[in-house]
C-alpha cells in the first residue's frame, strides 16, 4: 500500500511540472529569426503606413524691401569736357506682403512652385533735379505672379527640410505699369512630415518696374497645408 502511494505520489509531481518544462524547450535559429524578423517589422508598421504628403499649398505672410534709384546723365561738351548727372532720384517701398503659393512634386527632391503676391504699403521717393530736391510718398498696391522651380533636401517622413528657389515674377502696378524680376532664395518648412505645419523663407529679386531697376528682398513666414 504503502509502494502505491508513492508511485501516485511521483505520477502526480511529474504530470504538474512538465508544462512547465516545456517552456523551456529550445526554438530552431531559423525559426527564432522569423519571430525576430516579424516582430522588428510590427514595431516599424506605423511608420511604414505613415501617409506621404509631397504636395504643399501655404499662404505667405511677411514683408517686402524694395529700392530703385536712377540718374539723368552725360557728357557737358565745354572748355572742359566732363560726365555730369545733373537729376535723379530714388524710392523706397517696405510693404506688406501676403499671398498664396503651391509647390508640386514633380519627382523626386524636384518640384514647381506657383504662386501669386500682393505688396501693400508706402512708396517714398526723393527726386534731385540740379540742387532742387523734391519729396513725395504715395499709397501703392504691386502684385506678382511667381514662377519658381523648388529644391527639397529631405523626405516627406522627415520633419524639417530645407528648400532652395530659383525662378521668376512679374509686377503690375498703378497705371498699368509692369515689370519683371529674378528670383533666388532658400527657406525651411517645420513639421514637414505632419499634414499641418510652418515655413519660412528668404528670396531676393533683382529686375525692372516701369523702365527703372528694381531690388528686392522678401522675408516670410507661412502656415502649410501637406497633402
Amino acid at each position: 500500500m504503502r509502494n502505491l502511494l508513492k508511485i501516485l505520489g511521483a505520477s502526480v509531481a511529474l504530470a504538474a511540472a512538465t508544462p512547465a518544462a516545456a517552456q523551456y524547450v529550445f526554438t530552431p535559429p531559423a525559426q527564432l529569426r522569423r519571430q525576430q524578423e516579424a516582430e522588428a517589422l510590427a514595431r516599424q508598421q506605423p511608420i511604414l503606413n505613415h501617409p506621404l504628403w509631397n504636395n504643399v499649398v501655404r499662404v505667405n505672410l511677411g514683408v517686402g524691401f524694395f529700392y530703385s534709384d536712377y540718374y539723368n546723365c552725360g557728357y557737358w561738351y565745354g572748355f572742359y569736357p566732363t560726365f555730369t548727372c545733373n537729376s535723379g532720384g530714388f524710392v523706397s517701398y517696405i510693404p506688406f506682403a501676403v499671398g498664396p503659393q503651391i509647390d508640386i512634386n514633380l519627382q523626386g527632391m524636384n518640384n514647381l512652385s506657383v504662386g501669386f503676391n500682393v505688396f501693400l504699403g508706402t512708396a517714398t521717393g526723393t527726386i534731385y533735379s540740379g540742387v532742387s530736391a523734391l519729396s513725395a510718398s504715395r499709397s501703392v498696391t504691386i502684385w506678382e505672379p511667381t514662377l519658381d522651380y523648388v529644391a527639397k533636401f529631405g523626405p516627406a517622413s522627415q520633419d524639417t527640410v530645407a528648400r532652395f528657389r530659383l525662378g521668376g515674377g512679374m509686377y503690375v502696378g498703378p497705371n498699368a505699369a509692369l515689370g519683371g524680376a529674378f528670383r533666388i532664395g532658400g527657406g525651411v518648412s517645420f513639421l514637414n512630415s505632419g499634414r499641418l505645419g510652418i515655413g519660412v523663407d528668404l528670396v531676393a529679386e533683382a529686375g525692372a518696374y516701369a523702365g527703372y531697376w528694381i531690388g528686392a528682398l522678401q522675408l516670410a513666414v507661412s502656415p502649410e497645408l501637406h497633402f
